[in-house]
């Protein structure tokens, strides 16, 4: 039996976003609305505030991470990782991996479909309707996100002794006003009432402290979650920090390490593959996989020991960190082509180029960057710092590679993995006069200032 945690609103009427949030806020010891920073994650999400003038993670019942995932049953809901749990036993009800929907509209969703656990339906305004058979009706992404939101909230709430009725919410800088809007309205679902959207990569670079000083710089953020792969490259110019550039792999992620994993256990054991058509025993192996693949991001060797694996026996597996970067050296490759595209939007000088373009090779934008800023274009420019965002960058063949292509050593003094929510955190805290340094919003690139100025955060 999994263990069941009640949301503590299960708004079933949405609509009534307002009324949610008295009922949510009604019992706390109120004593001041605060303002929190938060990551909505493709496969985890974080929260984070400014506490004694410092920007802190709030932890949950699931960590400092919670799963972005969402369990509707007929009588309550779960979420996180109580919710991801029962997921293999119970997939139409179970949803994940929302983000990807949010602001879609059906017709553009067709590539997502065969990926997805759970039915999508098309809304009557052509929109997403994710189908819940317990609950026989269709939910939106806002709907679904909102309740990942509201899990966020309490914690923040229960940890603070505080109200929270505004927040900064971190979005990928490739996503369109829609998008925005959808997440947007996802956070008032969730009973906020203040809100901002920021880009990821701008959250992390001011996490990391970057753009406070007068130096100029070129900021590549790497970006290697769970689910997706997104790297953007940042300029820092007198002060001022803007992205330049934004590209992607959608369905690259760390997931994809331990699915590979899974793969080489499973050929290098027979009877496994079939040992796992048990959704129980899927589910163990797995967490065994993710949890061998943290352990090799420190460990040269570990092992994989599962007593009662298949009646009194056991399943051992033995696994170095060169057997598992071979067996997913595929994925690595897969890192390349974003960064090249990306390269070529924005005029950037690689300090080495593991695999080679023969797509684009030979192309007008290589003719460019050949002749050194003369009369055919702008010189080619060199990356200066190097930001890595994402829990799976903390695999040493990641950084590796960053390392090789960049020649420069990402700076990790800031947990990759939770970094956009306290970048967003501290944003939001500068906004409201919680923190001395601040921001000005200017074309399209975030300033920071010093001032002792309380600016409003309002809803876009």
């Amino acid at each position: 039996m999994f263990p069941l945690r009640l949301l503590r609103n299960d708004p079933v009427i949405h609509a009534l976003s307002s009324v949610q949030n008295n009922v949510r806020t009604a019992h706390l010891p109120v004593t001041a609305k605060v303002v929190v920073g938060i990551d909505l994650g493709t496969s985890n999400s974080a929260i984070a505030a400014i506490k004694d003038g410092h920007a802190h993670i709030i932890e949950g019942v699931d960590g400092p991470v919670t799963p972005s995932c969402v369990a509707l049953l007929q009588d309550t809901v779960l979420v996180g990782q109580a919710a991801r749990r029962q997921a293999v036993l119970n997939p139409l009800n179970t949803f994940s991996s929302v983000k990807r929907l949010l602001g879609r509209q059906y017709t553009q969703i067709q590539g997502e479909l065969q990926h997805a656990s759970f039915e999508c339906r098309p809304s009557a305004n052509g929109g997403v309707g994710l189908w819940c058979p317990s609950r026989q009706t269709a939910w939106t992404p806002e709907q679904i996100s909102a309740y990942i939101l509201q899990e966020l909230l309490w914690q923040a709430e229960q940890a603070l002794g505080e109200a929270v009725d505004g927040a900064v919410i971190a979005v990928p800088a490739h996503f369109d006003e829609s998008q925005r809007r959808a997440t947007l309205e996802a956070g008032r679902l969730a009973g906020l009432t203040r809100l901002q959207v920021l880009h990821e990569p701008v959250a992390a670079s001011i996490a990391y402290g970057l753009g406070r000083g007068t130096e100029d710089s070129l900021i590549l953020v790497f970006d290697l979650g769970g689910g997706t792969f997104d790297v953007s490259l940042v300029e820092c110019f007198e002060g001022c920090l803007e992205v330049l550039a934004t590209e992607g792999d959608a369905r690259l992620g760390g997931n994809d390490w331990d699915s590979h994993l899974m793969q080489w256990i499973m050929q290098q054991v027979p009877g496994t593959e079939s040992r796992c058509k048990d959704p129980a025993a899927l589910h163990r192996l797995l967490e065994a996989v993710e949890s061998a693949k943290r352990r090799l991001s420190s460990e040269a060797s570990t092992s994989i020991d599962l007593p009662f694996w298949e009646g009194h026996r056991s399943l051992t597996v033995d696994l170095s960190r060169q057997q598992f970067e071979e067996a997913t050296a595929d994925l690595r490759a897969r890192l390349w082509p974003p960064l090249e595209r990306m390269g070529r939007q924005a005029f950037v000088e690689w300090n080495q180029r593991p695999y080679q373009d023969k797509e684009n090779e030979g192309s007008a934008a290589d003719l460019l960057l050949s002749q050194e800023g003369g009369r055919f274009g702008p010189k080619a420019r060199r990356i200066t710092q190097v930001v890595v965002v994402g829990g799976a960058t903390a695999m040493p063949q990641v950084q590796d590679f960053v390392g090789a292509v960049t020649g420069i050593q990402p700076q990790v003094t800031v947990d990759p993995a939770l970094c956009v929510a306290l970048g967003a955190a501290m944003y939001g805290g500068a906004l409201e006069g919680a923190l001395t340094g601040g921001f000005e919003l200017a074309d399209g690139a975030y300033s920071w200032i010093l001032h002792d100025r309380v600016s409003g955060l309002h809803a876009q």
